[in-house]
């Protein structure tokens, strides 16, 4: 558990998966916790089940892929629960041959990953810069290191939040607010239920302890499992000359 409580924490996509698994580890810790999610019968479930472990939790139904009404709605709750920490987890994949992309498959996942995502963070961002005190972490993904084959706006809108998480911490350096990058490989949520191949996956309660441990030292970055990692960093580094003919894939 956490050896400093956060008093207070908003989890986006808190209704299943690594969101469901954070909200229970930072609850059983003694934080308040808010969940998130669209799903009210589903946020109902997992806030009774926090409480009747002895949490606090409260649910906020909420479809982040309206950017303006989340960023509104998170700085009106944020004046009366001034929030420790604030993840930005809700998020959508997507599969599609490139040469069949049409716009209507883009913007759902863009919707989501980016604009929600953003206005969660900015509409956390104001309150934690006049507390001077609160950490932003957003959900991105090990597949933000290179684009993937038949996956160009997903890899694309992870890539997207991880560079503005990047900037951010760079420019709130010298503030109490601390931002953490988080790129998971392969979780046993929802979201990946359909692979075929997940490498290396592991569960998301053991997600939720890696991300914990990386929010309590603040570690701008954290990609997991290691060996996730370290395809990432080596995929990162290959020139695309190598890297593009090894992923090619036929026509679909």
């Amino acid at each position: 558990m956490p050896s400093m409580i956060h008093r207070s924490a908003l989890i986006t996509g808190a209704s299943s998966g690594i969101g469901a698994a954070l909200a229970k580890y930072y609850a059983a810790a003694g934080t308040q916790v808010l969940l998130v999610a669209r799903r009210e019968s589903a946020l109902r479930e997992l806030a009774d089940m926090i409480e009747a472990s002895g949490g606090a939790a409260q649910i906020e139904v909420l479809d982040v892929s309206d950017p303006e009404r989340t960023q509104a709605r998170i700085r009106e709750l944020d004046r009366t629960l001034s929030f420790d920490l604030v993840v930005a987890n809700a998020g959508i994949g997507g599969s599609k041959w490139g040469g069949k992309l049409d716009w209507t498959d883009c913007k759902p996942i863009i919707d989501v990953n980016v604009c929600g995502a953003l206005a969660t963070l900015t509409g956390a961002l104001p309150g934690m810069i006049e507390r001077d005190a609160g950490h932003l972490v957003g959900i991105s993904s090990v597949a933000q290191y290179r684009g993937l084959p038949s996956s160009a706006v997903y890899c694309a809108s992870k890539a997207f939040l991880s560079t503005f998480l990047e900037s951010v911490r760079i420019d709130l350096h010298a503030t109490g607010v601390s931002v953490t990058d988080v790129r998971p490989g392969f979780v046993d949520t929802p979201l990946s239920a359909s692979l075929k191949s997940k490498p290396f996956e592991i569960g998301a309660d053991e997600a939720a302890r890696i991300i914990a441990k990386a929010i309590r030292r603040k570690r701008g970055v954290i990609t997991f499992p290691t060996q996730m990692a370290a395809v990432g960093h080596m995929l990162e580094l290959l020139p695309g000359a190598i890297y593009e003919p090894a992923v090619r894939r036929g026509r679909k």
